[in-house]
């Protein structure tokens, strides 16, 4: 018997400092041809990346943001 539901990819992106690169890697993963689900943690960055991500959640390209 075959699981009804689609298939859905979870990805768990760790991010340090990553201000400068971090949308385009984000890009890269919402290219990938099936539904994905998107984690992003960054682990204290001092960059700027917080910000960046914290946009980008609030536009609704990240599932779920975790800032430590």
């Amino acid at each position: 018997m075959s699981d009804p539901r689609p298939l859905r990819l979870t990805v768990i992106m760790p991010v340090y400092n990553e201000a400068a690169t971090v949308e385009t890697a984000i890009q890269r993963v919402w290219r990938v041809p099936l539904d994905v689900e998107l984690i992003c943690v960054d682990d204290g960055s001092s960059d700027g990346t917080a910000d960046v991500l914290g946009r980008l959640e609030s536009d609704g390209v990240i599932d779920r943001l975790i800032v430590h």
